[in-house]
């Protein structure tokens, strides 16, 4: 023991015979007492007293290198232990991602498949007269769904394509106000049919950007989409530009179901789709928003997203502006 100590001799009736310079009667001190001459016949019952002024903190350092260590792999194993149920966890939930979109793949590609092989039997059939084959209506039946399973089989394809970073986007400089008009064209029959309306305000001086046309207007295409599927009355569907700083927004709200704050964070994730309540007639991946989020970073931009159950939806995509040339 190499730390500091007092020592003295103390007298049966409790007196000092000789003592260290240091050496005090504590009483919170911890004093080690032994009988001098235990053996001796004559013996006066005088006391050897030994204390260490500096016991506490020698232990402590004798002991540091072990509570050290044990502490470090204390935490190690707690660290370990919670990354390893995350994992546990975020497998599982993986994996059940994976079986729906299975489960909804399996689904959308069979019934375009199903309605191929129907049209296909009727041209076949010959105990229905040639008249009564409608043949220009089963042609287009059989081109607009093999068009459709083209469409969903090339969505996936895409998505493999960014995973293994495969997939390269034509840059071009690129007006927004052209893409918005064309794709609500596009959305227009749809929206009449269901009684709704789009309300565009193109208000940006600045719409033009660097980007790939084509991918971004699937963008934009996917938020209508979701937009006229989502809404289980008549759509109200807004679109709108306007620009901040050097940068364009872009933001598309509708009055449709909403989402949960629980679902808000996991939206963008692959394969992952919100429970639509009781509007059950919504088919699809998985794939449309993870898709929109890789695009918009692709072009350096960003998408936000804000909702509430049964207040609609409200999706702000925003990219960098450019200085137009023509």
């Amino acid at each position: 023991i190499t730390t500091h100590f007092e020592y003295g001799v103390v007298k049966w009736n409790h007196t000092l015979a000789f003592s260290s310079k240091g050496f005090k009667t504590l009483k919170d001190q911890h004093q080690y007492n032994i009988r001098l001459f235990p053996d001796d016949f004559y013996d006066s019952a005088n006391l050897l007293s030994v204390y260490f002024p500096d016991r506490r903190n020698f232990i402590i350092r004798s002991m540091g290198l072990l509570m050290g260590s044990s502490s470090i792999i204390t935490i190690l194993l707690i660290v370990t232990f919670g990354y390893a149920l995350f994992i546990i966890f975020r497998q599982k939930q993986l994996s059940e991602m994976k079986t729906d979109f299975v489960n909804n793949m399996t689904h959308e590609l069979k019934t375009p498949i199903s309605t191929i092989s129907l049209a296909s039997q009727m041209l076949s059939d010959k105990s229905i007269p040639v008249k009564s084959k409608n043949i220009d209506r089963i042609t287009t039946i059989i081109t607009d769904e093999t068009k459709r399973l083209g469409y969903q089989v090339e969505r996936v394809l895409q998505m493999a394509k960014f995973d293994q970073g495969q997939l390269k986007l034509q840059f071009a400089e690129t007006k927004i106000h052209e893409i918005v008009e064309s794709v609500l064209t596009n959305f227009t029959l749809q929206v009449d049919a269901r009684q709704g309306i789009l309300i565009p305000s193109l208000h940006a001086e600045n719409d033009c950007v660097r980007a790939d046309k084509t991918h971004l207007s699937t963008v934009l295409s996917n938020l209508m989409d979701n937009a006229v599927k989502y809404t289980s009355d008549k759509p109200e569907i807004y679109i709108e530009t306007r620009n901040e700083q050097n940068n364009l927004l872009i933001t598309v709200r509708d009055n449709g179901i909403g989402i949960s704050k629980a679902n808000l964070r996991r939206i963008f994730d692959k394969f992952y789709r919100v429970p639509t309540g009781n509007v059950h007639n919504v088919k699809g991946f998985g794939l449309g928003l993870s898709y929109v989020k890789k695009i918009v970073e692709e072009h350096l931009g960003t998408i936000t997203v804000d909702s509430e159950i049964g207040a609609g939806s409200t999706f702000t995509i925003c990219l960098p502006t450019i200085k137009c040339e023509t």
